[in-house]
């Protein structure tokens, strides 16, 4: 009697089956390149939040000293040794 099952042979294809073994994997890799954008974003924001909330620290800060200046003669007179000290330097 004549066999037409050919039973060595998988009934799947090759790329088939390796695309079905790979996928894991392949997630596993895609999360973590997922997550490594993320965390590059993440640390982008976090680093221009860090210097814009430094940035308006500073402007509050100058803006008080400037404040004090404006009523304090000895302090604006600090400030002008200072602008001619540093005029002279060049």
């Amino acid at each position: 009697m004549a066999s037409f099952a050919h039973t060595a042979h998988p009934s799947r294809h090759y790329p088939a089956a390796r695309a079905h073994v790979a996928a894991p994997g392949f997630q596993h890799v895609l999360f973590d390149l997922l997550v490594g954008v993320a965390t590059l974003v993440s640390n982008s924001v976090r680093d221009t939040y860090r210097g814009w909330a430094a940035a308006r620290r500073q402007a509050a800060q100058d803006r008080m000293f400037w404040e004090l200046a404006m009523t304090d003669h000895r302090v604006m007179a600090e400030l002008n040794a200072i602008q001619d000290y540093a005029q002279a330097r060049g």
